[in-house]
């Protein structure tokens, strides 16, 4: 059976070591898609496991980090660590650093559910569900589920490959041979299947800085 998706998670902040704690769901709120979480809903599946994985894109392929959840002042907290050993999970890192993605959310299965009519459309209250994994996504179904700060591992080398970026670029427009444009951003919603290694800054640095003596 195939999860159900419910997009509530507030990222507060994600360390240098890929560390980050979040509000995972809270109770009573309506999503997107007609889903109310019950109060409570969550008690049973963290009493049986409170560990979760984390998924890129709800992909259960790319697992890049695991977490804790516990009910917490009426919501339920997640605490995660991001495995930057792992080039989806660098990936997913820079990206919320640079809040090129700011989504995350909860895959989970209905164990009890109900419906209500509300002025004429159905709204269905989940009051028992069996939590398998968190994601990091592009397309929240709330609002509300940003990232809100994501810390730097290395600010002045990433200012220098920007630097360095720009000189490329602008000796090459010089020369008359016009710059590679930048990729489109993808614009249909996830789940994705394929993408790209990491980069390695370090490596970049010192290939931008023999790209530039070349073009001098």
């Amino acid at each position: 059976m195939q999860p159900d998706v419910y997009r509530f998670l507030e990222v507060k902040e994600v360390g240098e070591d890929g560390t980050f704690t979040g509000i995972a769901s809270v109770y009573g709120v309506e999503d997107l898609g007609g889903d109310v979480i019950d109060k409570g809903a969550f008690r049973k599946t963290i009493a049986e496991n409170p560990t979760v994985k984390i998924l890129w894109q709800h992909d259960p392929s790319e697992v890049i980090g695991t977490g804790q959840v516990k009910e917490w002042q009426g919501k339920i907290l997640l605490e995660a660590k991001l495995d930057l050993d792992d080039p989806v999970g660098q990936k997913a890192y820079r990206k919320l650093k640079n809040k090129l993605i700011e989504g995350l959310s909860i895959g989970f299965q209905t164990i009890k559910s109900s419906w209500e009519d509300v002025e004429g459309r159905m709204v269905r209250h989940i009051s028992e569900l069996k939590l398998w994994e968190v994601s990091v996504v592009t397309f929240p179904m709330l609002p509300a589920a940003t990232v809100t700060r994501v810390k730097s591992t290395d600010e002045n080398l990433e200012a220098r490959i920007r630097e360095l970026e720009a000189q490329v670029s602008a000796l090459t427009a010089a020369k008359g041979t016009p710059a590679e444009p930048e990729p489109p951003q993808a614009t249909e919603p996830p789940p994705v299947t394929t993408e790209p290694a990491a980069i390695d800054h370090s490596g970049l640095a010192a290939s931008l800085d023999s790209m530039l003596a070349l073009l001098q």
